[in-house]
């Protein structure tokens, strides 16, 4: 096992779903952490430790997400492992830094709160206090309140200053719910219209917008599956009636067409989806977005990033559970590229490594696979019946539709 760290899996919280009323390249081998794990044991601050780490030593991270928008300003392609935070654990300063040594470029920060993840904080406005380290990286942040747009913009400016950067590449809504979607959608118009929050095509990031792309994240695969149907220019929900006053406005725009053919081309046409990414729960015992959401994902274009791949940590535990007779439970490393490989729609799997030791160990696994593919076939399926074995239909949770 790489990680100890304790599990409130039955406690629903910021990376847990509430429960809702039901509504109506080959690379070199990977090097022994040894002289990491004593750099890191030294009586030296975080800072020393994060400077004296040489990625020439280090297992690097190499598969990269294929969609355009996963890419870093300066057109690197994010790696397909990111680091995220983790409110459960005090991560350490030095772990985005090892983080960025090992080769992971995709961050991921939930809220600005130091009370829970200030040191993460710390260490990833170390990484952006540097000009040529900023282009190389991909900073996502979010928040959950995005009913109130003043505080939005609050919150972004929160961001930039915590962070020390004039510039976030990716800004998530979070947990958005069933019911919400509406809202949601009408938030990220704001944002790319009347807020001046988004940067537009052919804009530069910090000068025309402070933000490059804006999604959600949701535990809710309907809720999941509606906002992949939106679509920008005010046109309505796809498969739903437009409210009447986006009615009145396409009407218009109909009667100003030049005969029927072009008119019922248009009315063929669907404009681009509102969001730019989506976050969603997948894992191995998590799967039904395979069937109801990764494929209009994958339709609408808007590239998937996967988080809870550990399911909470609980699919790492030790014993294997009873019936399991296929060796012992999943790596943490094998539960992020079981996610990566088990849908296309899949581009980035996000993982909270609570210390630099247990970062590490799923940086040299990834190595190992070097630019190629993250899992076979027959691991693929090996792990998905290991799924099968361990989801709990019961708990509100798992079946959280």
């Amino acid at each position: 096992m790489t990680s100890t760290f304790v599990v409130r899996a039955s406690a629903p919280g910021r990376d847990q779903p509430r429960v809702m009323s039901p509504r109506p390249r080959k690379v070199p081998g990977p090097k022994p952490l040894s002289a990491l794990l004593s750099l890191l044991s030294a009586s030296k601050d975080d800072a020393q430790k994060a400077e004296a780490l040489d990625p020439a030593t280090l297992a690097q991270v190499r598969i990269v997400a294929s969609s355009p928008k996963l890419r870093t300003v300066n057109g690197d392609p994010v790696r397909a492992a990111g680091l995220g935070g983790n409110r459960n654990v005090r991560q350490p300063k030095a772990l985005a830094p090892t983080a960025r040594a090992h080769g992971v470029n995709y961050f991921f920060a939930y809220s600005m709160r130091d009370d829970q993840i200030g040191d993460y904080l710390d260490g990833l406005a170390e990484l952006c206090s540097d000009p040529k380290t900023r282009k190389k990286i991909f900073v996502a942040v979010g928040t959950e309140d995005f009913t109130d747009r003043e505080a939005l913009t609050a919150h972004v400016e929160r961001c930039l200053s915590r962070l020390g950067t004039n510039y976030i590449d990716a800004f998530f809504l979070e947990y958005v719910q069933r019911g919400q979607e509406t809202e949601a959608v009408e938030t990220i118009r704001w944002m790319r219209k009347e807020g001046g929050l988004v940067v537009g095509e052919g804009g530069r990031a910090g000068v025309d917008g402070v933000i490059r792309y804006v999604g959600c994240s949701t535990h809710d695969r309907c809720a999941g599956n509606r906002l992949l149907r939106s679509q920008r220019n005010r046109r309505g929900f796809i498969g739903e009636e437009p409210c009447e006053e986006e009615g009145k406005e396409e009407e218009e725009e109909n009667k100003k067409d030049d005969g029927d053919e072009k008119t019922a081309k248009k009315d063929l046409d669907f404009e681009p989806c509102e969001l730019d990414l989506l976050m969603a729960r997948y894992n191995m015992a998590h799967v039904k977005s395979e069937r109801t959401l990764f494929p209009l994902a994958m339709a609408r274009d808007v590239p998937v990033v996967a988080f809870t791949t550990t399911r909470w940590n609980s699919l790492q535990r030790e014993p294997a559970p009873e019936g399991w007779t296929e060796g012992a439970p999943p790596t943490t490393a094998e539960c992020m590229r079981w996610a990566l490989a088990g849908n296309e729609a899949v581009e980035v799997v996000l993982n909270s490594a609570p210390t630099t030791e247990t970062l590490g160990a799923w940086c040299e696994d990834w190595a190992a696979r070097g630019d190629g593919f993250a899992m076979g076939a027959d691991e693929v399926a090996k792990w998905r019946r290991y799924g099968e074995l361990v989801y709990e239909e019961d708990a509100p949770f798992e079946t959280y539709t």
